[in-house]
């Protein structure tokens, strides 16, 4: 990450030096495919769910946003104090989705 890209702490506002957390997120979906196809091997291997995700087609049951499209992460910047306290993620990261839209905004002006 470069300094450039630092910023303060997303839910105070304060400094995140010297250490801070970063907490990144994204949507986890369920593909209905995959799981079928390996829950069909695990009923024809009678329960044997490692030997059903080695031989499916696609074991990979659980599917990131991210992975298909990188702005569908999240990224947080919590200092020490505001990590440890209560902090609504979603409402935090609705809060930052804002902030970048403002900020894209401005340069298209």
């Amino acid at each position: 990450m470069k300094l450039s890209e630092i910023r303060p702490c997303d839910n105070c506002g304060g400094k995140v030096a010297p250490q801070f957390y970063l907490v990144r997120g994204t949507m986890a979906l369920f593909s209905p495919q995959a799981a079928n196809a390996t829950l069909g091997l695990t009923q024809m291997f009678g329960g044997a769910l490692a030997l059903a995700e080695a031989m499916s087609p696609d074991p990979e049951v659980v599917k990131l946003a991210s992975d298909h499209d990188k702005s569908l992460q999240s990224e947080l910047f919590l200092c020490q104090t505001c990590y440890m306290g209560d902090v609504n993620l979603a409402l935090l990261n609705d809060k930052r989705g804002d902030a970048e839209e403002r900020k894209r905004e401005e340069k298209a002006a």
